[in-house]
């Protein structure tokens, strides 16, 4: 009976620990603070040796949190242990179509617009990945005929070895997560290897507009297709004010206008989406019908209301400084930003030049402020003031005389909220507390 380590206990963990006693496995639970939790024989192996922990192990499943650099990784490869992502132990365990999905920005929402459009054509559909729901813990009660829509991070794809999706979607790359990846180069090497595996007889869709994306084509073993919102490509593109996709000759898909998502970001986000489609077949009566309805997920760039003559927007899923800089560009008005939270180590160098002149504050609070600080120029368009936390943040926001409010954090919510969710909840709770005392 094969012998497995789990290292971590969160979803993923979870989802690995699930499927692994299904398929008859001998588990132990190692967590990320260094304690054996479950163990094979019973015992407490808790505070000892890495050689110790892996005393009998044969194969090692990492949750997306663990680095592939920790030392108990590296150790167990130096003793020829196997170790694997919990994506690459599901992907094991499915005889499912695969549809994969990874960019720095917009994952999420092209991950279940393409599930929407799948489900609008009559398909069985299921979104897992890091959209929040394991890939592991899902795969062994899904039918083999299903589709799998899976969103991929850089941390989820660093583990992949065997994986392989017949359908593979880069979005976009700037700089994110330089806690974990190194560098730039190694952040975009993580996310190329969403397409390690393929074959001719699988599909690339790659962001021609990005040009690091774009240059993915030339280690690509796949049929490449593109979107874009700037060029006439094979794939799927903007011309005036119709979507199009192309292979052969040009097909009209939809008018912009119609699209039920707006944004220059989820134009894009769209493209790729119906690039999926259309090469998995999809009548456009059914890619039509999603995106007439599709709505984003929550905490993207959702307006909460107006409150004390200000639109206030909830973008907690801003995780980058791009994501946030987009989220500004899409103002109309004066706009308060507030920023901040988890220390990724990323660099604010560009960040207020690249703001557009209708943000006329910037109120930032979390572990990286005085990162953000540092990068405040002299001459710089917008004042600048620094809050104790997110009720300081909207109390010092809603003092202002703007037309919105926008919180669009720039980076991670880990140094005071579980996730995007729970830090998007906080905002909610706290406009509604400071708005209500007026």
């Amino acid at each position: 009976m094969k012998k497995v380590l789990v290292f971590g206990t969160g979803v993923s963990g979870i989802g690995a620990v699930k499927l692994l006693e299904k398929l008859g496995c001998r588990i132990a639970i190692y967590d990320e603070s260094g304690k054996v939790i479950s163990d094979i024989e019973h015992e407490n192996r808790s505070g000892q040796s890495y050689e110790q922990v892996l005393f009998g192990i044969d194969t090692v499943v990492v949750s997306p949190s663990v680095p592939m650099n920790h030392r108990l990784v590296e150790y167990a490869k130096l003793c020829g242990i196997e170790v694997i992502g919990e994506v690459e132990l599901a992907y094991r365990s499915s005889r499912n179509e695969i549809v994969a999905i990874t960019g720095t920005n917009g994952k999420t929402t092209v991950t279940m617009l393409t599930h929407a459009m799948l489900r609008e054509a009559g398909r069985d559909s299921y979104a897992l990945g890091n959209i929040g729901r394991s890939y592991a813990g899902a795969v062994s009660a899904i039918d083999g005929g299903a589709v799998i829509v899976l969103e991929l991070s850089s941390f989820q794809l660093e583990s992949i070895s065997e994986f392989r999706a017949k359908y593979a979607v880069c979005l976009n790359i700037t700089p994110d997560h330089y806690e974990r990846h190194r560098s730039f180069d190694e952040y975009a090497d993580a996310k190329r290897k969403i397409f390690l595996n393929q074959t001719d007889c699988d599909y690339a869709i790659l962001n021609y507009d990005d040009p690091v994306v774009r240059g993915f084509e030339s280690v690509i073993s796949s049929q490449v297709y593109y979107f874009s919102l700037e060029q006439r490509v094979k794939g799927c593109y903007v011309y005036g004010d119709t979507v199009y996709f192309c292979e052969d000759k040009p097909e009209e898909i939809i008018k912009v206008k119609d699209i039920r998502i707006t944004g220059v970001h989820n134009l894009a986000n769209t493209l790729a989406a119906v690039t999926v489609a259309k090469l998995m077949g999809l009548p456009n009566k059914y890619i039509v019908k999603a995106l007439k309805t599709f709505t984003s997920p929550r905490y993207r760039m959702e307006y909460m209301g107006m409150y004390d003559g200000k639109r206030y927007y909830n973008d907690s899923k801003a995780t980058n400084i791009d994501s946030t800089v987009k989220a500004c560009r899409s103002m109309t008005g004066d706009t308060a930003l507030i920023v901040g939270g988890y220390d990724k180590g990323i660099s604010y160098d560009r960040f207020f030049d690249l703001l557009p002149s209708c943000v006329k504050h910037v109120i930032a609070t979390g572990d990286n402020v005085y990162s953000i600080k540092d990068a405040l120029p002299k001459n710089a368009h917008c004042s600048f003031e620094i809050a104790a936390g997110l009720y300081e943040a909207v109390e010092r926001a809603e003092s202002k005389t703007v037309d919105n409010v926008l919180f669009s954090p720039s980076t991670s919510s880990f140094d005071r909220y579980r996730d995007f969710v729970e830090r998007g909840e906080a905002f909610d709770c706290i406009v509604k507390a400071v708005c209500g005392k007026h």
